[in-house]
């Protein structure tokens, strides 16, 4: 009797939060209602406040559950890195940052969810993306500084930024078009964003001066 007691609250949570993924991808933030969630959660609508307190509450709680693993296993490639006594390269903290994708199961879920997120407005977004990655983004750009040290501070948030926009890309869409997308497509397009990237970062002079 204990037991049970003691796993309900994890397993009701756990519900809200597995409809409210479906519901989002499927139909987006807007048009996605408390009650929806809470119809197909099975639970009754108090539930969702009581765990989550709001709907943006429910919004950042469904984008960490996947984004976590992912931040945790990059800290941890770049921690590695830094501790092997190796003058670390850019392709090495590139792919600290995006092999996560590509290992485990992560694949089975996060393009999509993270696809999805990312075509929200940014006026529900941006204050997600914050809590989640400003510290793990400023840990690679200062990583990335150390060996592009003719870059300014701002160039390089640029480039990040940009590097940024390409990975949304592919994780809205595994493939070119006209081709067909799959794990393999998806693991070859990384490492063709690895590449882009160090392109671009490596570029002498700035968009504004270019401009």
């Amino acid at each position: 009797m204990t037991t049970t007691a003691t796993n309900q609250p994890a397993d009701t949570r756990d519900k809200i939060l597995d409809a409210a993924e479906s519901l989002f991808v499927e139909r987006g933030f807007s048009a996605t209602s408390l009650r929806a969630i809470a119809d197909r959660a099975g639970v009754n609508l108090a539930a969702t406040n009581y765990h989550f307190g709001s709907k943006m509450g429910l919004l950042a709680e469904v984008f960490h559950r996947h984004t976590a693993p992912i931040n945790e296993q990059r800290v941890a490639n770049l921690e590695q890195l830094e501790m092997s006594g190796q003058a670390p390269t850019i392709r090495a903290i590139l792919e600290a940052f995006f092999k996560p994708f590509v290992e485990g199961d992560i694949y089975t879920t996060a393009p999509a969810v993270l696809g999805w997120i990312y075509s929200e407005p940014e006026s529900v977004t941006r204050p997600v993306f914050e809590q989640e990655f400003i510290a793990v983004m400023i840990r690679f750009q200062s990583a990335l500084a150390e060996v592009l040290p003719q870059l300014e501070l701002a160039e390089l948030q640029w480039r990040f930024h940009f590097m940024i926009g390409s990975m949304i890309h592919l994780l809205k869409l595994n493939a070119p078009l006209g081709s067909e997308p799959s794990r393999s497509s998806f693991e070859d397009g990384m490492e063709r964003l690895i590449n882009y990237s160090i392109a671009g970062l490596e570029q002498c002079g700035t968009g504004a001066q270019n401009a």
